[in-house]
């Protein structure tokens, strides 16, 4: 049988004397093949096995309870020098002194957090009014205000809005309803209806509003209709995939909306609503921005490919 190149090879190794090759080594390199033979810890996990990279010696095998305890007094340290550090330098009690005492300031509300907290200012001293009669005196303020200043935030006056928008005021060109929990589901099909008709508004927003699928029916008439809105934002609501689907029908024929956001609904589309999503959004070249996270890979591949598409035509 033929002898294999590296076999050949390694004879020439078999007759080295070991002594006389460790004798020309200098001291570095001796330490050096030590590392490289020594044995590494069992008591250390499989993952955490490495070589010896320090010229440290070792204090001892892994111990997993003091390295845990180790942890554990650093941590305290830590603690101490960042109460040290706010103080000044200086350390006033222990952490579980100061918590019962922490509890019982917080507990008790001063003056002008009375005053804050229950909306009732006074000049001299504090005044003895319950909390419902606060919430009557608040409620009280809204109906003479006539607006729609709620919890969320959104001071938008819809009956106001409402005229302008049937009145084709061109003084208002956004219409923001998000966050407005409490509207009613046949105010917003009143806001969708005005739209048919308007020419000014350009961006219409009505996320977190509890809107359901009449309200998405509603305004994908609206966007038949309409000519002139780009933006609109159904996101955070009650809309199914029926709902969604004939708000991208309505694109058909639309060619003035440019961004459509509405993710994030209460009802999951599915695999075969997204797949009926992309076949109408084939056939309009003019909407530029799709606020929704597709599950399935391929029809977010073509979404995204479509939206390129529209954008090089623009």
């Amino acid at each position: 049988m033929a002898t294999f190149g590296y076999r050949r090879e390694l004879k020439k190794y078999e007759e080295v004397d070991e002594d006389e090759l460790l004798a020309t080594l200098s001291s570095e390199e001796l330490q050096e093949l030590e590392r490289e033979l020594a044995d590494l810890d069992d008591n250390v996990p499989i993952g955490l096995r490495q070589k010896d990279q320090t010229a440290k010696t070792p204090t001892g095998s892994f111990d997993r309870d003091a390295l845990l305890k180790y942890w554990e007094d650093e941590n305290k340290k830590l603690v101490e020098d960042e109460r040290m550090e706010s103080n000044g330098g200086q350390v006033r009690g222990d952490i579980n002194t100061l918590v019962p005492a922490f509890e019982k300031v917080f507990s008790i509300p001063s003056e002008s957090e009375f005053h804050l907290l229950y909306k009732c200012p006074q000049k001299n001293g504090l005044s003895k009014v319950s909390r419902s009669e606060s919430r009557k005196t608040e409620t009280t303020d809204q109906n003479l205000n006539a607006t729609s200043d709620r919890a969320s935030g959104n001071p938008i006056v819809i009956d106001e809005t409402l005229e302008q928008i049937l009145c084709d005021d061109p003084a208002i060109s956004e219409v923001n309803l998000n966050n407005i929990e409490d509207i009613s589901q046949e105010t917003l099909l009143r806001f969708a209806e005005a739209l048919c008709a308007n020419t000014h508004v350009h961006v219409f927003s009505l996320a977190n509003t509890h809107a359901d699928d009449r309200v998405a029916f509603a305004v994908s008439k609206m966007l038949r209709e309409n000519r002139f809105i780009r933006n609109l934002n159904i996101e955070s609501n009650f809309v199914s995939g029926q709902g969604i689907l004939a708000l991208l029908a309505a694109l058909q024929h639309n060619s003035s909306l440019v961004e459509l956001r509405f993710h994030n609904q209460r009802h999951i589309c599915g695999g075969k609503v997204e797949m009926e999503m992309v076949q109408l959004l084939r056939e309009n070249t003019t909407l530029l921005k799709l606020g929704y996270q597709f599950d399935l890979p391929g029809p977010r591949m073509t979404a995204t490919s479509i939206l390129t598409r529209n954008q090089d035509q623009q």
